[in-house]
């Protein structure tokens, strides 16, 4: 049943994200020729201060989630309402505190923007923008019970639609009246009927939720909640230091132009990212159940499984991003939009460090393990905002990223996956990193020769040149690593899983 559900939640997300992926490009692109890159840097900086707003959740959610797959793997209808009830009632205050966050951080919003802004009615943009953020948290309880359940792709197939209509309508406003703040209240608009929408099938689906009863959560899973809490409210901090602020300070040393072409990178990676992290959230809700109910030796070779797949979708991806990004841009948005070569590189270093930390990331998460390196978050964070203050000077654009990946390096490269395989495999990390440094060497020279063959392309920027280099890049990494893993316990594991899954589509097929 987990493979089942895995499988339809990877699907239908995969889906999804190709979808918008494809919308999100001409969005793009309409949104650029008809307002400009101040607007785009705009988008990024209130995206960055307003999420900085989240840390007042403090991980409630996450913990909620963890502590929801035990009773709805036994069925316990009065602990997840239980749950539930928190859930909503939190949240509500929550949505509260953050809207009266956001108007005393507006006071603060010109210290933020480098020589200002020339963009009418910022504060009529700030407000729609906090507006939208509020609306996440209206139904938060009912995404993290469905999404507990394993069964997020019920409302994924509602939400595509919701998004291929936002998308198309805000691009014929943009291209008839050219009007932002119109763009930016479709957008809301259509996010508050998506919220209601979803929420009445979570709840049609979920009826027992509906009842009038409270129920009071017990003492035991009370203090486990507020323990986690406070570690993962310690975690977002940091979190949101060394990955949500990057735009703050580029506005803030360098300017809002230079946000708005990073911007266009931070797009191209993160709908890569929302690409993949379905294959590895889809198997995530499962791993919650696994470790639940499954011995340590069955979750260490299902971790090992998507340890495998971590690496060869970052691996993968990081290749075609180094070939195909810079030749991207060029073609879809112009020349003269590009980040010089250096931070270039330096930005697909911490993306791929980033993903390749996914699994155990994962396990770490659906394990409960949040209290033990509570701290290591803080540390990190603040020798990510000095390095950056002081090589932002130095280096300039490329110090921002550099400090990234040295305060990564220091301390949750190796502390997070210690935790993991002690705690929940009972086995020591220098498996983790055998494996670790392998990978890595093994992305090196695969994209060295993969980039060798791209450069004997000798084509002007364009479309086929794309095509002609994405193919070589997805060939030749697939033949190489098939050639190296075809024989191992976890390739084979994705093998058979693969057919089973392509089997069971058939059946389907032939039933029809």
């Amino acid at each position: 049943m987990r493979t089942l559900n895995s499988t339809r939640n990877i699907y239908i997300s995969v889906l999804t994200q190709i979808v918008m992926v494809l919308l999100g490009f001409l969005s793009r692109k309409v949104f650029l020729d008809n307002l400009g890159e101040e607007y785009l840097g705009i988008n990024g900086l209130l995206t960055n201060l307003l999420s900085m707003l989240s840390l007042v959740e403090g991980g409630i959610g996450t913990s909620i989630v963890y502590n929801l797959y035990k009773p709805l793997a036994e069925d316990n209808r009065e602990k997840t309402i239980a749950l539930i009830q928190l859930y909503k009632k939190i949240y509500g205050i929550l949505a509260i505190v953050i809207f009266i966050l956001s108007m005393i951080m507006y006071i603060f919003l010109d210290k933020f923007i480098k020589g200002g802004t020339t963009i009418p009615f910022i504060g009529v943009v700030y407000f729609i923008f906090v507006l939208k953020n509020i609306v996440s948290y209206i139904n938060a309880h009912k995404w993290a019970l469905i999404n507990a359940d394993q069964k997020g792709y019920i409302i994924a197939k509602y939400n595509l639609i919701f998004n291929i209509i936002t998308t198309v309508i805000k691009i014929v406003i943009l291209k008839t009246t050219k009007n932002y703040i119109l763009f930016l209240i479709i957008d809301l608009v259509i996010s508050i009927i998506q919220n209601i929408y979803n929420g009445k099938i979570v709840t049609d689906r979920y009826e027992y939720i509906k009842t009038k009863d409270k129920y009071i959560v017990d003492e035991e899973v009370k203090l486990n909640l507020i323990t986690n809490v406070k570690a993962i409210f310690l975690h977002n901090i940091g979190g949101y230091c060394v990955n949500g602020t990057d735009n703050m300070l580029i506005s803030t040393f360098i300017g809002l132009r230079t946000v708005g072409l990073y911007s266009n990178y931070t797009m191209i990676t993160s709908q890569l990212s929302a690409l993949l992290t379905p294959l590895l959230n889809g198997i995530g809700e499962s791993v919650g159940n696994l470790i639940a109910t499954e011995s340590k030796d069955k979750i260490y070779d299902i971790y090992n499984v998507v340890y495998l797949i971590n690496f060869w979708i970052y691996s993968l991806s990081v290749i075609c991003l180094y070939n195909l990004l810079e030749p991207f841009i060029n073609w879809w948005l112009g020349k003269g939009l590009l980040l010089d070569k250096f931070t270039f590189i330096i930005i697909l270093v911490n993306f791929y460090i980033r993903g390749l930390r996914n699994s155990v990331i994962m396990f770490k998460s659906k394990a409960g393990i949040f209290v033990n390196d509570k701290y290591i978050p803080l540390i990190e964070s603040a020798i990510n905002l000095v390095l950056s203050i002081i090589l932002v000077k130095v280096l300039g654009l490329a110090g921002i990223f550099i400090a990234t990946t040295i305060s990564t390096i220091c301390l949750p490269l190796w502390t997070q996956p210690k935790l993991v395989y002690n705690k929940v495999f009972n086995k020591s990390v220098k498996e983790y990193f055998k494996k670790y440094v392998y990978y890595v060497v093994l992305t090196l020279v695969t994209g060295i020769i993969t980039t060798y063959i791209c450069n004997l392309v000798v084509l002007r920027d364009g479309l086929i040149l794309l095509v002609l280099k994405g193919t070589i890049c997805v060939l030749m990494v697939n033949i190489i690593y098939v050639m190296l893993f075809y024989k191992t316990k976890e390739f084979k594991y994705i093998y058979k899983s693969i057919n089973q899954i392509i089997s069971n589509l058939k059946k389907k097929i032939d039933i029809a």
